[in-house]
């Protein structure tokens, strides 16, 4: 499995889109020594990472099918051993034993589900960056809407803190239910792709969705940024999301 050698790959190229993306659509990021990538390099290198993406998932859904595989045995081990319990052929840590051996096994299986859930967000992030790059800038109070995402630029001053306790409380009071948020500032997911996400967090909500649409209108109201995704292939919901503050920038080291 080449997990670590996809994994960089990712990480650099995922990396140089968000500093294009980030310069050409807010002029406060921090300025990169490299020049942005033209169209045609950036069309490379957009393909380059989903190819390295797909192939990271790829890697995970076999891993997936290994640790789902043994499962049922597990169960029926676990089970049959509750019966030599109540038998008392067994003792209770010997039972014990086979309970834990298979909620690890669930645990590995919902730590890959993540995981591929997670590579869908990387792809809705990858698309979205290279076609913000690929956009000119926009005036403050701007807003854009594309078939893969809609962009606002906020003229208000921005604050993670003080911003998501209003939008928790608007969409609580609004829908009743908690704000589905995904990540809130700086996560171990930015760090392993290069982006410096500490300032922002992102809302697991589709942009067309009725959620998605009253948070966006919400967002324009109080004059705060946005980048919606609509996900990581056209007509799929799958990693869509609502980034809530300035575009990513790069961070200096790639972790």
């Amino acid at each position: 499995m080449r997990k670590p050698v996809t994994l960089l790959l990712l990480c650099v190229v995922l990396g140089t889109l968000a500093a294009a993306a980030a310069g050409g659509a807010q002029t406060a990021a921090a300025p990169t020594p490299d020049p942005a990538p033209g169209p045609a390099e950036l069309k490379q290198r957009a393909a380059q990472v989903e190819a390295a993406i797909s192939e990271y998932r790829a890697s995970l859904e076999k891993l997936l099918t290994i640790h789902e595989r043994e499962l049922p045995k597990l169960v029926q081990r676990r089970d049959q051993w509750r019966d030599l319990l109540s038998r008392g052929i067994i003792s209770r840590r010997e039972f014990e034993a086979t309970e834990q051996a298979l909620g690890a096994q669930e645990q590995k299986v919902a730590e890959t589900r993540r995981a591929i859930d997670a590579t869908e967000h990387a792809m809705a992030e990858a698309r979205a960056l290279e076609t913000l790059a690929a956009l000119p800038p926009l005036p403050r109070g701007g807003r854009e809407d594309t078939a893969t995402l809609v962009r606002y630029v906020g003229p208000s001053p921005w604050s993670l803190e003080a911003a998501t306790a209003r939008l928790q409380q608007f969409f609580t009071v609004r829908f009743g239910r908690v704000l589905p948020i995904s990540a809130f500032g700086q996560t171990a997911l930015h760090d392993r792709w290069g982006f410096d996400h500490q300032d922002a967090l992102d809302v697991a909500l589709h942009p067309d969705s009725p959620e998605g649409r009253a948070l966006m209108e919400y967002l324009m109201s109080a004059g705060i940024p946005f980048i919606a995704s609509r996900g990581a292939a056209p007509g799929s919901s799958s990693g869509a999301h609502i980034h809530v503050g300035h575009p990513s920038p790069r961070l200096s080291s790639v972790r």
